[in-house]
C-alpha cells in the first residue's frame, strides 16, 4: 500500500440526520441531502443550478410537509420560472415532471451573473447568483491519515486557490455509485494562496475507502452566499446554532421560500483505489 501520509485535515463536514428531506436534482442525478428546518410546514424549497458544463440546467420545486413526518419531494407544478443572464440571454424554463423544470438552451458561463425567477400561486420568489471563475482540480489522490483515533484511506482533492480573496468550493464524492452526505465545502479564508491538501474525512471514524473501490470526486467553485448556504445547512445539522431548535439555512432565495440558487463551475476527477 503506498498511500502518501499526509497532516491530517478536516472540511467541515456533517451528516444530516433530521426529519426532512431535501432533493437535488443536478445534471439528471439525484443526490439527497438530509435537513433539519424549524417549523418549515407548508413552505416551499426551491434549489436551482446552472453550471459551466453543458445543460440542461435544473430548477426543482418542492413543498413541506409536518415537520413530524419525513419529507418525500412533493414536486410543485404550473410555476412560471426563468433564468436571466447579465449578458442578456433569457429562459422560461420547461416542466419535464412534478416540480421539476429544465433549461433547453441556455449556457452557463464563467464570471456572469444568473437571476432566477419564480412565479407560484400569487408568490414571487428571486434569487441571483454569480458563476465563479474555475479554480483547476489539477489531480486527486488517496491518502492515509487519522480521524479520531483511527488510520483511514481518505481521498484529498488537490487545488491551487489563487492569491485573490473570495473564493469558495463545495465537493461531492460519489464512491462506488453511491453518494456521500457529508457535506464538503471550504472558503479561502484560511488557504488562501495555497495548495489544498485537506482529505475528504466522513464523520464516522470507522469510514474508510478499500482497495477496489471506485471514487468520483465533483469540485465546484461557488460563489460566497451559496458558500453560507451549505455552511449553515452544516451548522443546523449538527445543532451548532446556540439554541434547541433547529434552524433553517440561510438561503440567498427571496420571497419566502428554503432552499438556494447556484451558478458554478463543476470539474470531476476518478479513481480507483489500489
Amino acid at each position: 500500500m503506498n498511500d502518501k501520509k499526509i497532516r491530517p485535515g478536516r472540511y467541515p463536514a456533517a451528516i444530516a440526520t433530521s426529519l426532512l428531506f431535501l432533493l437535488l436534482v443536478l445534471a439528471g442525478c439525484q443526490k439527497v441531502i438530509d435537513l433539519k428546518l424549524n417549523n418549515a410546514s407548508g413552505k416551499y424549497v426551491i434549489e436551482g443550478n446552472v453550471t459551466d458544463l453543458a445543460g440542461p440546467y435544473t430548477v426543482t420545486i418542492g413543498q413541506t410537509g409536518s415537520v413530524t413526518s419525513e419529507y418525500s419531494f412533493n414536486g410543485v407544478s404550473q410555476a412560471a420560472v426563468v433564468i436571466r443572464d447579465n449578458a442578456g440571454n433569457s429562459e422560461t424554463l420547461q416542466e419535464k415532471s412534478p416540480g421539476v423544470y429544465q433549461t433547453a438552451v441556455l449556457s452557463g458561463v464563467e464570471g456572469r451573473t444568473y437571476y432566477l425567477s419564480i412565479s407560484l400561486g400569487g408568490q414571487r420568489f428571486t434569487s441571483s447568483s454569480v458563476m465563479p471563475y474555475r479554480v483547476n482540480l489539477d489531480s486527486i489522490y488517496v491518502a492515509s491519515v487519522m480521524n479520531f483515533d483511527k488510520s483511514v484511506r481518505a481521498v484529498v482533492p488537490v487545488f491551487k486557490d489563487p492569491p485573490e480573496t473570495g473564493n469558495s468550493y463545495r465537493i461531492n464524492q460519489t464512491i462506488d455509485g453511491v453518494l456521500d452526505k457529508t457535506l464538503y465545502y471550504e472558503n479561502d479564508d484560511f488557504i488562501n494562496g495555497r495548495t489544498n491538501s485537506m482529505a475528504l474525512l466522513r464523520p464516522d471514524p470507522d469510514s474508510t475507502l478499500h482497495t477496489g473501490d471506485r471514487v468520483d470526486i465533483e469540485m465546484q467553485c461557488i460563489d460566497p452566499a451559496v458558500y453560507q448556504y451549505w455552511f449553515s445547512l452544516d451548522e443546523s445539522s449538527l445543532g451548532n446554532n446556540n439554541s434547541n431548535l433547529p434552524a433553517n439555512p440561510v438561503t440567498n432565495i427571496q420571497g419566502g421560500a428554503l432552499g438556494y440558487f447556484s451558478a458554478h463551475t463543476s470539474q470531476t476527477k476518478t479513481l480507483v483505489v489500489k
